[in-house]
């Protein structure tokens, strides 16, 4: 039985991404622009990434709730869904990346960052975090971050499922290993890049799938009183108190996604929902492709005798979703879906 569908979630995904989107406008501009430097932007569309994280706690759960039990069946099933992931994630990200390597060869002025290392970009191309040539544990494709910690979220969930153990228990206890490792080997690369709290926003996402699956339903109403703590946690308290910083914004992007799955029916009934899923399906390619059409936007722009913020950023947003539907119906999608085709054979059972 394939897993439901939530378009809520799906138009949250779209969100999520022009909410990274606008934040890396508002550095461009302050790059090329203002000229006050890479430090002053918006930082608070990074609660995207919570909110990413999240969801795919939720996704990754809902999917896999109804697998086959049986050794040999558990160790297939885990072995498929490593490569659903692998194949849904990697090629897109590796065109991107290698598309970044050789515009910063060829065109090393419209790069913030304009160094390669070919140890590094091999590094990034198997999501290993590595220190840049630029200082920063970052791949070459700087948003590329998130993914490695997706990679590391999918390995442990695939093993969960390999052992057919309870895998929202199985990730928290490896999840706290690597986060106490983290905190008694600061000087490793790998346990201080994933030794953050940010691991444990996949568990909420599987949490709110455990509670779907496995309580009554909750009246849409209640995600209108989700949506108000939700708020308010993300806006209302100092989020960047490193003691606070996980019941905040962590838990914000928490009940962000759980106001999604409740106002379901809702939003099902929206007009304009189909239209507005399809965003949510394209908000990956958005994702990667906007670190191509924000510096170019801007710089165009800026040729045009753009200055004021408030008229960049809704052009620069428009930009971006056109480049990334594109991307989407053009390279994703059929990339995706030739992939598919050529290393799947039809499972005995869903997944």
């Amino acid at each position: 039985m394939p897993a439901k569908q939530f378009i809520g979630v799906q138009i949250l995904r779209f969100i999520a991404a022009m909410l990274v989107v606008v934040m890396h406008t508002t550095e461009a501009i302050s790059v090329r622009i203002t000229g006050e430097g890479p430090d002053h932007y918006w930082t608070g569309g990074a609660i995207g990434v919570d909110i990413f994280f999240v969801i795919s706690g939720f996704v990754m759960a809902m999917s896999t709730a109804r697998l086959p039990s049986g050794n040999q069946t558990q160790f297939q099933a885990a072995w498929i869904f490593l490569k659903r992931r692998l194949l849904r994630v990697a090629p897109l990200y590796w065109f991107y990346t290698l598309l970044k390597a050789a515009l910063v060869l060829i065109l090393p002025s419209l790069a913030l960052r304009s160094s390669i290392d070919t140890g590094h970009l091999f590094a990034s191309l198997f999501f290993i975090p590595a220190i840049s040539p630029w200082g920063l544990v970052q791949p070459t494709l700087p948003v590329g971050w998130t993914l490695n910690f997706e990679m590391l979220f999918y390995l442990v969930f695939a093993i969960g499922i390999a052992w057919g153990v309870a895998r929202i228990k199985f990730c928290f206890f490896v999840f706290l290993l690597v986060f106490v490792a983290a905190q008694l080997f600061p000087e490793s690369v790998a346990l201080n890049f994933y030794g953050k709290s940010l691991l444990f926003e996949f568990i909420l996402g599987m949490g709110i799938a455990h509670v779907y699956l496995n309580y009554p339903p909750v009246s849409p109403k209640m995600g209108l009183l989700a949506a108000i703590v939700g708020t308010t946690l993300i806006l209302g308290i100092n989020w960047g108190d490193p003691i606070l910083g996980f019941s905040t914004w962590e838990a914000g992007a928490g009940f962000t996604v759980l106001v999604a799955v409740w106002l379901e029916p809702w939003i099902a009934r929206l007009r304009l929902a189909s239209r507005l899923s399809f965003l949510g399906d394209s908000s990956y390619s958005i994702y990667l492709s906007h670190t191509f059409a924000v510096p170019f936007g801007v710089l165009m722009l800026k040729k045009l005798g753009f200055q004021e913020s408030l008229l960049i950023i809704p052009i620069i947003c428009l930009l971006v979703i056109a480049c990334g539907c594109i991307s989407y119906l053009l390279i994703e999608s059929p990339m995706t879906n030739f992939l598919k085709r050529a290393f799947f054979k039809r499972p005995s059972f869903s997944l």
